[in-house]
């Protein structure tokens, strides 16, 4: 998989260059989630969402890895505020788990409330970089979001 991500940081286009519209970007993810549910159901369209959002959130963890807790967490966050994934805030790290917030979500900021947590990409994606970085499993729920009417979207990772 690191592969890929190798191959798509490279592509360049002369005229278009390499940032998408966010309604572009809602339209092929949202749609893409009705597409899986219609295959796969609502359950497995999350975990599938959810699995590719932890594969690249390891593949992004070994490329951003630093030994360093917070300069891997500072490194994290750049990446995502950077590539315009939103803003992400630690608000709570023990020795069970951590909890992020990530404001301006790419996938929900501003929408209506449908009355459902809707980002099972960006909590793979968040679970992906803790994994990387811990070396272990962990489990990761969404604990707020933005389509939900909680104003921001909310990662809990607890370590196992």
């Amino acid at each position: 998989m690191e592969q890929i991500l190798g191959q798509i940081a490279k592509i360049k286009r002369e005229k278009l260059g390499t940032e998408i519209p966010l309604l572009l970007f809602r339209a092929l993810r949202h749609y893409t989630h009705f597409y899986a549910s219609d295959l796969l159901g609502e359950k497995g369209a999350n975990i599938l969402l959810f699995n590719a959002g932890k594969t690249l959130g390891e593949d992004i963890g070994k490329s951003i890895h630093d030994d360093d807790l917070n300069q891997y967490l500072k490194n994290v966050a750049e990446f995502v505020e950077k590539e315009k994934i939103g803003i992400l805030k630690l608000v709570e790290l023990s020795d069970s788990k951590m909890v992020a917030q990530l404001d301006e979500c790419i996938t929900c900021s501003g929408m209506d409330n449908i009355g459902k947590r809707i980002c099972h990409f960006e909590v793979g994606f968040v679970a992906g970089l803790v994994e990387h970085f811990l070396g272990k499993k962990v489990i990761a729920r969404e604990t707020k979001c933005n389509a939900n009417g909680e104003g921001v979207c909310e990662v809990t990772v607890y370590f196992s």
